[in-house]
């Protein structure tokens, strides 16, 4: 009997187990892709989320940071990297010692990054004319340090308005055509292969005017001999132009970007014009952020992200609004492009001006 009902048991397991393994296995089929590759999905992102952390340092960073900007004071890159340096501290947690190094179009600052160590605790702030303009204006260098640099964003660009005299006797660009047509235009710009002498000299090389060129070392003397009838007339920020239009001691003819800028209204694109020699004109320029090459990728990126918050934060676009800076505000990928686009473009006019580094 004992035998028996042992026997009846078992066979019930039996049974029991074959039919809850039956069950089991036919439902496997309906659920097993999603699920499969929801899982495959998800180790996948486990593993690559767990390798990206063990990849990046998460001191970074640990102590101050220095951002050497290569022109003087109080000048509008100055003023852009003292507000970038504010609203990035604050998100990285950590000081950011804004550093002056003018001189030599921008070299002694840059090359001081340059020969730095790449870990992202020495950064440049820069016009694109240091990587665009410099390689080819001083190209006697012993070595051409630029290319020891890299960048990690742009911070805004900006094009020029072409300002004349008010007693010039021009009030349009097609007036100021031909009064070049039979005059030397003197002109001022913040120093050789500076925007504005690459701007004029562009305009010259495009409708094949005489010019003479009156350097100064920065922008203010050249708005001030605007100002004070030295000159007859320049390609400026059209920020710096703005209150002297208003007040009527300059005319604004035209702005060298592809748009009319929002700081001159009513003023057109010199592109804009109709004059067939002019369609494809401009004169844009950027700020860049930038550090010596080899900075490694999690530090990159830290600042990607970084910069992407202050240039999207209503505090900092109204701290620099008087700059006149314009998009793009975007991170390396589009510095790179920035930079590989315009590599090339002032070569014609650098060798047609003869311009060369003081």
């Amino acid at each position: 009997m004992f035998k028996s009902s042992r026997f009846l048991f078992c066979s019930a397991s039996f049974i029991c187990t074959a039919l809850f393994i039956a069950s089991a296995t036919a439902a496997v089929p309906v659920a097993a892709p999603a699920a499969a590759a929801s899982a495959a999905a998800a180790s996948a992102a486990a593993a690559s989320a767990a390798a990206a952390s063990a990849a990046a340092p998460t001191d970074y960073p640990s102590g101050p940071i220095r951002l050497i900007v290569n022109s003087s004071p109080g000048g509008p890159l100055d003023i852009c990297a003292r507000a970038i340096s504010m609203h990035a501290g604050k998100l990285l947690g950590q000081t950011i010692i804004v550093e002056n190094r003018p001189g030599a179009s921008g070299n002694i600052g840059a090359k001081a990054v340059a020969n730095a160590d790449p870990d992202g605790y020495t950064l440049l702030m820069t016009l694109d004319t240091l990587m665009t303009v410099n390689p080819r204006v001083f190209n006697d260098q012993a070595e051409d340090f630029t290319q020891t640099l890299e960048p990690l964003s742009i911070a805004g660009s900006f094009g020029l308005a072409l300002a004349v005299r008010p007693d010039l006797g021009v009030a349009t660009l097609q007036d100021f055509l031909r009064f070049a047509k039979s005059n030397v235009i003197t002109y001022s710009s913040a120093g050789y292969g500076s925007p504005g002498n690459l701007a004029f000299e562009k305009l010259k090389l495009s409708l094949g005017f005489d010019v003479a060129h009156v350097p100064f070392r920065g922008s203010a003397g050249a708005v001030n001999a605007l100002l004070g009838d030295q000159i007859q007339a320049g390609f400026l920020a059209a920020s710096a132009v703005q209150p002297h239009v208003k007040a009527g001691k300059m005319r604004a003819l035209a702005v060298s970007s592809r748009e009319p800028d929002p700081d001159l209204p009513g003023v057109p694109a010199m592109a804009q014009l109709g004059v067939d020699s002019l369609k494809d004109f401009e004169a844009a320029f950027a700020f860049l952020v930038m550090a010596p090459r080899g900075v490694p990728a999690d530090v990159a990126a830290k600042w990607d992200d970084t910069l992407a918050r202050v240039y999207a934060s209503p505090e900092f676009l109204a701290s620099i609004a008087s700059l006149g800076t314009r998009a793009p505000f975007s991170g390396h990928a589009v510095a790179k492009e920035w930079l590989q686009t315009r590599s090339g473009s002032w070569a014609d006019v650098i060798e047609s001006a003869g311009i060369k580094g003081e």
